[in-house]
């Protein structure tokens, strides 16, 4: 599902980059400018930031600081990634459940921006949010039980590398 998602979700952007050439013709080549163009980037940019979040992290492309992860010795290094696995559950854990009550409120009441546009931003954003915990989570929990079950593997680099077959 995490990648699904993430190639799916990659699409949005694209469809950002339209209609923000839209606006800019509009704007500048008809002095007519939309009212709804850049709520709908903000909603759609950060929809598929929130999609791909599972797709980040099955592939462990996040932004990291990787100085000392490098320099240490494969057991250690299996060590770090399993507490940032564990820290960073327990923390999505928690603000997906701190997300829930507002983005519940957010969508009974239908909160909106109160822009021009007066689009239903603010709920489906605060949605978004919640979505995003879960995928999150449950990437993560794939990721920490794919982890825990590497504890007896030898580290890539010490892995024989497959034979020839034999004829």
């Amino acid at each position: 599902m995490s990648q699904f998602l993430g190639l799916a979700a990659a699409q949005l952007y694209l469809l950002c980059a339209v209609i923000t050439t839209y606006e800019v013709v509009m704007r500048y080549l008809f002095n007519s400018p939309t009212q709804w163009a850049f709520e709908m980037v903000m909603v759609l940019c950060a929809s598929a930031w929130v999609l791909s979040v599972g797709y980040v992290t099955r592939h462990k492309r996040h932004i990291g600081i990787t100085v000392l992860y490098v320099m240490a010795p494969p057991r250690v290094q299996w060590l770090l990634e399993l507490f940032a696995l564990v820290v960073a559950l327990v923390a999505v854990a928690i603000l997906g459940y701190a997300a829930w009550e507002p983005a519940v409120r957010a969508l009974t009441r239908l909160e909106r921006t109160g822009s021009a546009f007066n689009s239903p931003q603010p709920a489906i954003l605060k949605a978004m949010l919640v979505i995003g915990a879960v995928l999150y989570c449950a990437q993560l929990i794939v990721n920490l039980i794919r982890h825990l079950q590497a504890w007896g593997a030898p580290p890539p680099a010490a892995r024989p590398a497959a034979e020839p077959p034999v004829e």
